[in-house]
């Protein structure tokens, strides 16, 4: 019964991968009809430009700058179906709009409809195959859907395209982790955090990864990383208690546990593993604590009551260590084999402590 990651690899949040932000508005070749219109839409003021947008599409309705300024103001009020049909009309107008299609792109992807934006990331970039972020999106699609091999392709193009820009790096070490490539993985988080040393989720992933490689100091480095830059983060606190136990740091471990219970107090994991570390110290009164109150949230956890149980035993308590051991194999039958060789080496244990 090994200790478990709370966090999956990618528990951090993948930041700015969606650019849903509509790019500048546009003048049209006969600018002074649109004048209006976009005075107020660079002012805020969306409805007022909804309103001279109209005008100007019932004066001018084969003017694709009209349509593709409203569809972006449609955008901007969460409107997004309107704002589709608005990015299609200019389309029509303008087949080879590249804009036109990254824009219905991130109105189809709100509406979540991702096979429909992936068409259009698609055809924007047979008209642009320079611009980053439709690579970006179309590959947070793939990502999304688990097909990583794509996913990590289309980041390597943004990468190709912004060189510099840490968040391409970034993306592409996530595909990579997700893959499996964890020495992929590691480079790619390296270079994310030389671009940008603040990416708090750059050094948590990449705490991740050298954790799969086994590497738990430089992991437990990456976690304290992430904690300087994000001190609520739970989940950064739990994983450098999990790396501080694989280094044998129990008092450390605790710790970490401990403020990782303060900041997330419904998680089970963090006072499941605490009581883990309590054990290996051979301190059961406060081991015990941790594993009830893991039971407490989970009634129907067999390796809590499994611990509570061996705990028990060392403290002399057969009745309640038989109940719990009895309960943990009520609730997986598999463990009994398992664990029986560990419940008889601890009762040998208990017995020799007797005076």
């Amino acid at each position: 019964m090994n200790t478990k990651i709370f966090c999956s690899a990618l528990g951090a949040p993948l930041a700015a991968w969606l650019s849903l932000v509509a790019p500048e508005l546009r003048a049209a070749q006969v600018e002074e009809p649109l004048k209006a219109a976009l005075e107020l839409h660079e002012a805020g003021k969306i409805k007022e430009a909804l309103a001279e947008y109209d005008k100007v599409i019932k004066a001018h309705p084969r003017l694709e700058e009209a349509y593709f300024n409203r569809g972006n103001a449609y955008f901007d009020l969460g409107q997004d179906r309107q704002a589709v049909n608005d990015y299609s009309q200019a389309i029509r107008l303008n087949p080879k709009d590249a804009e036109a299609y990254y824009n219905r792109a991130n109105a189809h992807r709100r509406l979540k409809q991702d096979a429909l934006a992936l068409n259009d990331y698609s055809a924007a970039i047979k008209l642009n195959a320079d611009d980053a972020r439709s690579f970006v999106n179309r590959g947070s699609i793939h990502f999304d859907a688990r097909r990583y091999d794509s996913a990590a392709k289309d980041f390597a193009e943004a990468i190709r395209i912004e060189p510099d820009n840490a968040q391409n790096y970034y993306n592409r070490a996530n595909a990579y982790l997700a893959l499996g490539k964890i020495d992929e993985a590691i480079r790619d988080y390296s270079a994310a955090l030389e671009r940008d040393g603040n990416l708090a989720d750059a050094y948590y992933n990449r705490g991740i990864a050298r954790a799969q490689a086994q590497k738990h100091e430089e992991a437990a480095r990456d976690f304290s990383d992430a904690i300087r830059l994000n001190p609520k983060s739970a989940e950064a606190f739990y994983n450098r208690g999990l790396a501080q136990m694989k280094l044998g740091k129990f008092d450390d471990a605790v710790t970490d546990y401990g403020e990782a219970m303060r900041l997330n107090p419904r998680d089970a994991e963090a006072p499941f593993n605490r009581g883990l570390a309590y054990l290996r110290l051979d301190k059961y009164e406060y081991a015990a604590r941790d594993f009830s109150a893991v039971i407490a949230m989970q009634p129907k956890n067999a390796e809590a009551h499994v611990y509570r149980g061996i705990i028990r035993i060392y403290q002399g308590k057969s009745q309640e260590a038989d109940a719990d051991l009895q309960r943990a194999f009520q609730l997986d039958p598999g463990l009994k084999k398992k664990i029986q060789p560990i419940v008889d080496e601890a009762k040998s244990k208990a017995a020799q402590a007797k005076p």
